[in-house]
């Protein structure tokens, strides 16, 4: 019965996550472009940070640091690496 609840868990965050997946993807190629025009400019990531908007830090931290998204971060990251 433990068996089958965790199974059927898992198997939710796995779907959540392919569904999360081409946003995730998506936010790591945006925020990766903004980085290469910040170093353009000199502006180091700090910078960067600091003359983003209150919403946009709010969802670069949702984004990147949600427990919940890991699964879809690391798999975006992955194929990010591969396609560049």
């Amino acid at each position: 019965m433990l068996l089958t609840i965790f199974g059927v868990v898992l198997g939710l965050y796995v779907l959540l996550s392919l569904i999360i997946l081409p946003m995730q993807y998506r936010f790591l190629v945006n925020l990766k472009e903004m980085g290469a025009k910040n170093r353009v400019m000199g502006k180091t990531q700090g910078n960067m940070h600091d003359s983003m908007r209150a919403a946009e830090l709010v969802l670069h931290e949702n984004m990147q640091g949600n427990p919940i998204f890991f699964l879809a971060n690391l798999l975006a990251s992955g194929i990010y690496r591969i396609k560049h």
